[in-house]
């Protein structure tokens, strides 16, 4: 498919489910995959089954380019800085636990957080780390001016939601940046919300470690994800794991005493997952081409539509930010007369409707192909 046809503003075509008439808006939990990145997995697949099976000249080709496009993506200084990782927890696991901690250092959280982003911390409070958790103000915004009131000489770590599951909160990335250099913090990120819904650059926001997996907004499969590093940080990590891919030339197998490899490269230890990493290079490819700034305004113009329509109705309470510089593509609210979100959403799906409920909210979730017709069918569903 040219790279033109890209540039339509109906995306649709990119995507099989919705030849079957489903109207899907739970990106926030997991993506459909584009068709592109089904037809390289398959294509993947067919080689391991029919040959040539051992086509590893091909499967570092798909590797180093989708470092490149996770480079790109997020303006990493150098590719080298990426490291696959699983899934979001082990990216942020591989930081807190590779960090030399003392007793009585302070890690700066928020009581908004997913538990990714809290329990690879909480495991070091046996050891003295002390998690100090700072609480939204009464919009339910964390801002700068917040996270600054909680930082003291022992504060060694900061880390964040770029974008908040529940609330749908997006944090000012670059003005925390700033906060953390100025204070000398490791700054930390956790980008899955966001990564794929809208632009983080982690060279403007100063980021040491953006942590995110790619099953949600960048639409790859299950079990795929990465970890960026900044020099500063790596260069005080110590590898949080091991293997024989560690060292300089692993290839040179019967010597058990070589150099390690820097941190970022020591951490990919073994075999990677080629599957997943084609998958996952394929559908950065299609958000590259259409280009991130074109899928975030998608994106906010579709959360904001949602926002503007619900809340024209007093059964409303809405609990995701309304200003446009505090949003992504999350919006989340309670509806009176609907007391068991489960029970909607379970009713919803039997007509091919996917949204979700989150503590006890509705929570609904378009990525940049949905339409405006496609949220008006659910919410008339949803307010019927």
């Amino acid at each position: 498919m040219k790279i033109t046809n890209y540039k339509r503003i109906d995306y649709k075509h990119l995507f099989s489910h919705v030849d079957t008439g489903e109207i899907y808006l739970n990106h926030a939990a997991i993506s459909p995959l584009p068709k592109s990145t089904v037809t390289a997995i398959r294509k993947f697949l067919l080689e391991r089954e029919n040959g040539p099976i051992e086509n590893f000249d091909s499967w570092i080709g798909i590797v180093n380019e989708a470092r490149s496009r996770i480079s790109q993506l997020i303006n990493a200084p150098a590719q080298h800085q990426v490291t696959f990782m699983g899934n979001t927890s082990d990216a942020i696991s591989t930081v807190a636990e590779g960090f030399s901690w003392n007793a009585g250092d302070q890690i700066i959280l928020n009581s908004l957080e997913f538990p990714s982003n809290v329990h690879p911390f909480r495991i070091f409070e046996n050891k003295g780390v002390q998690l100090i958790y700072v609480k939204p103000d009464r919009n339910g915004y964390i801002t700068p001016e917040i996270l600054e009131q909680a930082i003291t000489p022992k504060t060694r770590m900061l880390s964040i939601s770029a974008v908040q599951y529940l609330t749908g909160f997006r944090a000012d990335l670059e003005a925390i940046g700033r906060l953390c250099r100025h204070h000398d913090i490791y700054y930390i990120v956790d980008a899955i919300q966001g990564l794929g819904a809208v632009n983080i650059d982690v060279q403007k926001s100063q980021i040491d470690a953006l942590a995110t997996g790619a099953h949600k907004w960048l639409m790859s499969p299950m079990g795929t994800g990465f970890l960026y590093l900044s020099d500063r940080l790596s260069e005080n990590l110590k590898p949080a794991k091991t293997g024989w891919l560690s060292v300089e030339n692993p290839w040179d197998l019967s010597n058990f005493n070589q150099n390690w490899l820097p941190v970022s490269r020591h951490l990919e230890t073994g075999t990677y997952n080629i599957m997943g990493i084609t998958g996952l290079n394929e559908s950065l490819k299609m958000i590259l081409d259409i280009g991130i700034d074109i899928i975030e305004k998608k994106i906010t113009t579709l959360s904001g539509y949602i926002s503007d329509k619900i809340t024209v109705s007093d059964r409303v309470s809405l609990l995701s930010p309304v200003d446009v510089h505090y949003r992504a593509g999350i919006v989340t609210f309670k509806l009176d007369g609907k007391p068991d979100p489960e029970e909607t959403v379970s009713r919803l799906k039997d007509q091919n409707i996917t949204i979700s409920a989150r503590e006890g909210y509705f929570r609904i979730s378009p990525h940049f192909y949905n339409t405006f017709e496609e949220i008006d069918i659910v919410l008339e569903h949803l307010f019927d």
